[in-house]
């Protein structure tokens, strides 16, 4: 069978030539050793494995590369003039014509293999071939030894000068030409040096006494043996240790399904495309929130517009704070102390984030403090917080709900940064006076004091009340402009005085018109919370009849989706012959509809005994 190039699409014929390799069994060992006692560490775990059988089963290393760019290998050749049988008959010091026929004739210089030694530069190399020189006879030890373009050259340039001092006997005009190896060095040769060479190595600088060994490497998974296996044998040969002590190996970026980028399948994704429509930081935020450790990162537009979206919502809550005078003599600070519940719960959570992002970061699972930090601004700042800031504003507890949502807007920005640089630091360079840009700003250290147990639970009850409340409604499909009324069938004592001292806040956002204590109507949805329970009667909302047979005939066309997915999935031609990303949604779309028929079974379980 022929080869034939992808490109020129003719026959590929192979050439023997000489090559340069690396013994790789006299460097490999210690390479191993650090990994395995863990002097370097490789994130995730399952990277070690690559790792150990790439350099368990390695084999000699070619590093020639027969390329126009790159660091030329330096090795310099010349030829050998070495001739034994010579002797000078006359003892003078200098070689007539009959001496340099005998000298010339007795070697066979010219078809000898060449000498070659290694320096880092021509000065050095030159040295190391004078000291070859110096055993030639008189006056051919004293050449001086200048380099050519390659072998034949050298040989032209020699029989020159010989040609020459024969004519003149002038000692002097004799060369000793040598010229370098035209090869350049396997990149990853050269980037395997990485670590050292960029801090001035082999010169002993003060950057490299500073900054080496390194700290972490971030990098492909698909290139732990090119180059990260190739720093490690590298430096611990060169400058006898490990150049870091971590390996994060992130993800490969995938399309939507989970297929490799490529211009063939038309599936490309350019980076400068995508920050154009989305904005920088809803792309670097994607990247960090689906970062999971081993897997394969499938960069979603759809996902991408939604951290835009997020984004937008953090700019929203800094300008409500601004219409509501916060950032006016603002400057950042300290957690203030105040007394309402809401303020206190916030706090709190703020120092609860911190907590999760820290232990995130410190494991480098960018993926869990992305939704830590997610959860937090979109769900407890923006969301919630707003909300119950907004009587608040209205209140004795004004000034205080201002200091305490600025605090938290600053915070919220300072844990974004690393994730939206460039939207957190333009919010914090308008608003309020700040010191210092936001870059420069130091990373929180909040204590666990700030977290407030009993507002904790407060809020919790409240904030799951009306969630649960706005559940059951959408679930039987109350229309959502209509109150409801809200009756309590069982209170403990702190449930009631929770719901006492939120109540005004409760029925604005759950839609909840009269609250009453009592046993639950006949024709009403129960709701539990924490230490209470309710029920909303549904007399007069909905039409219940109606509502059990909308809800029936959507889960009888969810079951028919259901049955005919799981065919196709049981279905062993259609798991060993469909395309993995075609298996995968197969999957996805089943989980997906299975949930929603179980939402649509709870809904009807609801309204089965209201008639």
């Amino acid at each position: 069978m022929q080869p034939f190039g992808d490109r020129s699409k003719v026959v590929i014929e192979p050439m023997l030539t000489d090559q340069w390799f690396v013994d790789t069994a006299k460097i490999v060992e210690p390479a191993l050793e650090a990994v395995r006692t863990g002097r370097t560490r490789v994130i995730p775990p399952s990277g070690e494995k690559t790792y150990y059988h790439w350099l368990e089963n390695i084999e000699p290393w070619c590093i020639s590369r027969q390329l126009w760019w790159g660091h030329q290998i330096p090795v310099w050749y010349g030829l050998d003039l070495t001739a034994p049988g010579f002797s000078d008959d006359e003892g003078d010091g200098a070689m007539d014509e009959v001496e340099m026929l005998q000298f010339l004739g007795d070697g066979g210089h010219v078809q000898r293999d060449a000498r070659h030694h290694c320096a880092a530069d021509f000065a050095t190399v030159a040295d190391r071939f004078l000291d070859d020189l110096a055993a030639l006879p008189v006056p051919l030890n004293h050449a001086r030894v200048i380099e050519a373009a390659d072998r034949a050259q050298a040989v032209d340039l020699l029989a020159a000068a010989l040609g020459e001092y024969e004519v003149t006997q002038d000692p002097t005009r004799l060369v000793y030409p040598i010229w370098r190896d035209p090869d350049v060095l396997d990149t990853w040769f050269s980037s395997g040096l990485w670590p050292i060479g960029t801090l001035g190595w082999p010169e002993p600088t003060e950057e490299l006494k500073k900054y080496f060994p390194t700290s972490v490497l971030v990098t492909g998974q698909d290139i732990l043996f090119f180059w990260v296996a190739r720093m490690m044998m590298m430096q611990l040969a060169v400058v006898d240790d490990i150049p870091f002590h971590t390996v994060y190996l992130h993800g490969l970026v995938r399309d939507a399904k989970g297929k490799k980028m490529s211009k063939s399948l038309g599936n490309v994704i350019d980076p400068l495309e995508i920050i154009d429509e989305y904005g920088a930081d809803a792309l670097r935020f994607a990247n960090a929130a689906m970062a999971s450790l081993g897997g394969v990162l499938k960069l979603d537009t759809s996902r991408i517009a939604g951290y835009r979206n997020f984004g937008t919502k953090l700019w929203n809550a800094c300008r409500f704070a601004e219409m509501n005078g916060v950032w006016e003599g603002h400057a950042t600070g300290p957690a203030p102390a105040p007394k309402a519940t809401a303020n206190r719960w916030i706090i709190g959570e703020t120092a609860k984030t911190l907590a999760e992002v820290d232990e995130a970061l410190e494991t480098f699972r960018f993926d869990q403090a992305a939704d830590a930090l997610y959860k937090f601004v979109w769900g407890k700042v923006c969301d919630w917080y707003v909300e119950f800031a907004k009587p608040l504003f209205d209140g004795p507890d004004a000034t205080e709900t201002r200091a305490t949502m600025a605090w938290v807007l600053d915070q919220s920005m300072i844990l974004l940064h690393p994730f939206m640089p460039f939207l957190t630091e333009e919010l914090w360079s308008t608003t309020g006076k700040r010191a210092k840009l936001l870059v420069h700003t130091d990373w929180p250290d909040l204590p666990a004091t700030l977290i407030d147990r009993a507002a904790e639970a407060e809020m919790t009850f409240v904030t799951t009340l009306i969630d649960d409340i706005r559940s059951a409604r959408a679930q039987v499909h109350v229309p959502v402009a209509l109150k409801a009324d809200l009756v309590a069938t069982s209170l403990t004592d702190e449930a009631r005085a929770a719901f006492q001292r939120n109540e005004a806040l409760i029925k604005r956002l759950a839609r909840v018109d009269n609250v009453t204590e009592g046993p639950a109507p006949k024709g009403s949805i129960a709701v539990a919370a924490e230490g209470a329970a309710f029920a909303i009667p549904l007399a007069g909302l909905i039409d219940i009849a109606e509502e059990k047979s909308r809800l029936q005939k959507a889960l009888d066309k969810l079951a028919k989706e259901i049955g005919g997915l799981k065919g196709r999935l049981d279905n062993p031609n259609f798991a060993r012959s469909a395309p993995e990303d075609v298996v995968m949604e197969a999957t996805a779309n089943l989980e997906a509809r299975q949930e929603e028929a179980q939402k649509l079974r709870d809904a009807l379980a609801r309204l089965a005994d209201l008639g």
